[in-house]
């Protein structure tokens, strides 16, 4: 999964649920739980790249 040693255990581990959540076709809840993180980690390029790529994806299967 995601590891960098400038994040805290719990922000790795909310972008490691929210990874899980998009592997296993649960986009919603990735990318509820991508938004969650922007709002506590604002600099989380992670969830930003995440977020964007599931947005981009979701707007091409419309």
């Amino acid at each position: 999964m995601f590891s960098a040693s400038k994040m805290s255990y719990r922000e790795m581990a909310l972008c490691n649920i929210a990874f899980c959540y998009s592997q296993t076709g649960q986009a919603e809840k990735a990318k509820a739980l991508y938004e969650e993180i922007l709002e506590k980690y604002p600099d989380n390029g992670i969830a930003y790249y995440a977020l964007n790529s599931i947005n981009t994806f979701s707007n091409q299967a419309d």
